[in-house]
């Protein structure tokens, strides 16, 4: 079966093989190793063309805050690459089934991800994952209201697609809030 990337015995930091397909473009995503709280490290799937990352059930939670801030700046390195907007219709990278939009909430506000059925996983967009971690906070009604005025037109920091922040206080494709980066939050 294809898509399933090799046990994590077998990975290595920045290893160059194929991980499993990403769920968005479907080409194969590259294998970062993370430290784990505790003891260990985390092989997470990333693709940098569509901005995501899998990760396989709880793998997010288990990130040791050592690894959050090495998958941070790993991001952060890819900031600036080219992106394509993601598919209507996003599939599993185990089983191939199609992925529900879930949100879920943090106190530094909500964010969107793409859950398998079958519980394989999770597909989260870069913001999302910031958002999840406190790197990013969701704008109030008036920060979006100054931005409108001087912006109008936004990129969405989960899907890509264009965001017309003067109707919308969300991705209308991947339903996304809007977010900016925290200095405090990258500060502590």
């Amino acid at each position: 079966m294809t898509g399933i990337p090799p046990p994590a015995a077998t990975r290595h930091e920045h290893d160059s093989a194929a991980g499993a397909t990403c769920p968005a473009c479907r080409a194969p995503m590259q294998i970062h190793r993370f430290k784990r709280h505790l003891h260990g490290e985390i092989a997470l799937d990333i693709c940098f063309a569509c901005q995501g990352i899998w990760f396989d059930d709880f793998e997010s939670v288990q990130l040791a805050p050592a690894g959050v801030l090495e998958l941070f700046r790993l991001l952060h390195e890819h900031h600036d690459d080219p992106r394509q907007p993601w598919r209507d219709t996003l599939q599993c990278p185990r089983c191939n089934e199609r992925l529900l939009h879930g949100l879920d909430r943090t106190r530094n506000g909500s964010f969107a991800y793409h859950r398998c059925p079958q519980k394989h996983g999770r597909f989260n967009s870069f913001s999302a994952f910031m958002s999840e971690k406190g790197f990013v906070r969701q704008l109030n009604g008036a920060e979006i209201a100054d931005l409108a005025r001087r912006v109008q037109v936004i990129r969405c920091a989960g899907c890509g697609a264009p965001v017309d922040i003067r109707r919308d206080n969300a991705c209308s494709h991947c339903r996304s809030p809007i977010v900016i980066l925290d200095p405090e939050a990258v500060r502590d």
